[in-house]
């Protein structure tokens, strides 16, 4: 139940001092009274009143003397003064509303006006207190937050900031933000246009609410990254008057990677910008961990990444003590690539020694739950003299890493011309693949499969080829992980399976025994809608399910092993056959064969190209061929390529093969030629056509 107001009254009548005192008390109000000025003063430094009703006329001390004290200590809000004047005493009241009375009441007094405006300034006070704890608690979350909030009035274009966001970019009190052209002279010249469109849109109506990210200069001429958000303010006409909202300072947010704290890409791009728009003589060496792939093969999920932030705080602990006297940072540029930049580098020289320091850095294991890792890294170097933009230092640097990878694990590199010309056609191969599905440049070519037991074609392989106008043939082994770093592996491999699909609908309608594989990417693996996409292209091509065989290889296994089996599951339920690539290639294999519904394995070509020479390989073809055998699983031999190997295959009892000894991928054509000609003679002796 609310506690009762609290009155003082003060009159030196008594008769009314005691009559409106009785109604009041009547009205549930608490209510003392003073008969003078110097008692009501008292009482009210020794109790905490809600409102003071007080007559003008008082002995001593008059009723604006009383006010006056009164307000030297409290405000209007906090302690509401109703003054009591005669009725035609209009400067008595004029006098007292000035020196900051809450309201008055004539004599002779009606109580119901009285009780009336007693309520009404009881419920502004009161409101008045609520709004100044609201304040209070929204300047207390802003402050804790780092928000900053501003007001842009449309018509006069003035724009008021809070302080803490005054003081947030280096501006003085006497000098905050005064104006909206001085905002946006603030915002990056890459930013602003995106950011005045923005702001126009919403104004406009053309957005719900303004929300944008960008970059603003502090007052030491460095950009931060600000978040804002905003809302327009309408007239009771629906005209735009004021714009009114919130920004957060997401610096780190914008600029560090979260996994090693090192600064991100973004923020290296923008300092090779500053440093080359300043012509600034520097240095970059970018460093991207050797075979990373099968790293996070033999490691548990999640455990990479705290590989990678061990590894760039010791590329960042180096750099304390390799660059003394220099200028130096490094930043997570990659997945599991680092950028270090040297500030005014004295040549490629100490680059490259920089570079050597670094590598030499990852010479000892690194702990990973509890697991030793040995890591190294290639690294490409380039230098900038003046003359060059951030982004062609960057461009050259990563040129640089692909030359020194090819060259071997562990390999650096300085930027030189023709490194370029090469990165180049990479640049325009990878843009003609963007265009390729589209322009329908794609092939799919068959390999046959082979009854080893009979010499028969029982199937074959879907393989896809890219004839590239003005190149002709572009080899598998180049396009494809263009492909996979672009994207365009997605629906290259939808392609793929589609064509394959209806191609294998009209081969089967003479060869009803035949199936095809189709090799399925790991991007694809991972895409939610893999079993609908196809469902879809076996129900367009009117394929039976177990006609089809998809090849999984198995790296995407060990990406995510739950999301593994459960697409796995329903890819076989819904009827196609699975097969498991490559297999004997890692270091789980034999786990997969229990752990995920495989029908078929296929030996990896290492072992079968080494089958006659080492006795090694075929003894594990040997144990791969009886495994395979106790599961009930079939087994396919790919890379065959003479008549030892396929004899040799056939005596361990490998059931089916593959391999230029039977046949090269080749056209749909003429795989139907070979599909004539294998019931009258052994595969082996097709004679393969160009």
């Amino acid at each position: 139940m609310p506690i009762p107001a609290r009155l003082l009254l003060v009159d030196d009548d008594e008769s009314n001092r005691d009559l409106l005192h009785r109604r009041l008390l009547r009205s549930g109000y608490l209510a003392d009274t003073a008969e003078d000025g110097e008692q009501a003063l008292r009482m009210v430094e020794s109790h905490p009143y809600d409102l003071v009703l007080v007559d003008h006329v008082l002995p001593g001390i008059s009723g604006l003397e009383v006010l006056r004290r009164i307000r030297e200590a409290w405000s209007d809000s906090e302690l509401p003064v109703i003054m009591v004047t005669a009725l035609d005493d209009s400067e008595e009241i004029v006098a007292a509303l000035r020196m900051g009375a809450n309201d008055y009441v004539t004599k002779p007094m009606d109580f119901a006006v009285t009780l009336a405006r007693i309520e009404t300034r009881l419920r502004l006070a009161l409101t008045d207190r609520e709004l100044r704890r609201t304040r209070e608690l929204y300047r207390l979350a802003l402050g804790a937050s780092e928000e900053g909030l501003w007001e842009w009035d449309l018509a006069s274009a003035n724009l008021h900031c809070s302080p803490y966001w005054n003081s947030k970019f280096g501006l003085s009190t006497d000098k905050p933000f005064a104006s909206t052209e001085e905002w946006f002279g603030r915002i990056h010249p890459d930013d602003r246009a995106r950011v005045r469109s923005a702001v126009q849109a919403h104004i406009e109506g053309r957005s719900a609410a303004l929300e944008s990210e960008y970059r603003m200069r502090h007052q030491d001429g460095q950009y931060r990254w600000i978040e804002s958000r905003g809302s327009i303010a309408r007239n009771a006409a629906g005209q735009a008057v004021r714009l009114v909202g919130c920004q957060t300072d997401i610096t780190v947010r914008k600029t560090v990677d979260p996994l090693t704290s090192l600064p991100n890409r973004a923020w290296l791009e923008e300092e090779l910008g500053s440093l080359a728009a300043e012509g600034r003589r520097m240095a970059l060496v970018v460093l991207e961990l050797d075979g990373f792939d099968r790293i996070q093969e033999n490691l548990q999920n999640g455990d990479s990444g705290l590989l990678l932030a061990a590894v760039g705080g010791r590329f960042r602990d180096s750099l304390q003590t390799a660059t003394e006297g220099v200028s130096a940072a490094a930043a997570r540029s990659g997945e599991h690539q680092f950028g270090v930049l040297l500030r005014d580098a004295s040549g490629p020289a100490a680059a490259k020694e920089l570079a050597v320091c670094l590598q030499a850095t990852l010479g000892d294991p690194f702990t990973v739950n509890g697991q030793s890792v040995f890591a190294t890294a290639s690294a490409g170097i380039a230098v900038a003299y003046g003359g060059v933009s951030g982004d062609d230092l960057l461009r050259d640097a990563t040129a640089a890493l692909r030359h020194a990878r090819e060259q071997g694990i562990g390999h650096s590199a300085v930027f030189q011309t023709f490194m370029r010309r090469d990165d180049l056609a990479e640049m325009h191969l990878e843009h003609d693949l963007h265009h390729a599905v589209e322009r329908s440049e794609f092939e799919v070519w068959y390999q046959p499969k082979v009854d080893l037991d009979d010499d028969r074609i029982v199937g074959c392989e879907a393989l896809v080829r890219w004839r590239r106008p003005g190149h002709g043939l572009v080899s598998p082994a180049v396009f494809i992980p263009a492909a996979e770093r672009n994207g365009v592996i997605g629906p290259l491999g939808r392609f793929v399976l589609e064509r394959a699909c209806r191609d294998i609908v009209d081969l089967r309608r003479e060869y009803p025994w035949l199936s095809v594989s189709v090799n399925v990417s790991g991007r694809q693996f991972t895409e939610p809608d893999l079993v609908e996409q196809v469902r879809a292209c076996l129900e367009a091509a009117g394929l039976e399910p177990g006609a089809l065989r998809l090849e999984i290889t198995e790296t995407f296994l060990l990406e995510d092993p739950d999301l593994a089996l459960t697409t796995l599951s329903r890819l076989r339920t819904l009827g196609v056959g699975l097969k498991l690539d490559d297999f004997g290639s890692g270091y789980s294999s034999l786990d997969y064969l229990q752990k995920y519904p495989f029908d078929t394995v296929k030996i990896d070509r290492a072992f079968v190209s080494h089958i006659t020479s080492s006795h090694e390989s075929m003894e594990i073809v040997r144990a791969i061929v009886g495994l395979t055998r106790s599961l009930r699983l079939h087994l396919v031999a790919e890379g065959i390529e003479n008549r030892a190997q396929l004899e040799c295959l056939k005596e361990l009892g490998c059931r089916y093969g593959q391999g230029y000894w039977f046949s090269p991928p080749v056209e749909l054509e003429r795989l139907r030629e070979l599909m004539e000609e294998w019931g009258s003679c052994p595969a082996g002796c097709l004679e393969v056509k160009d």
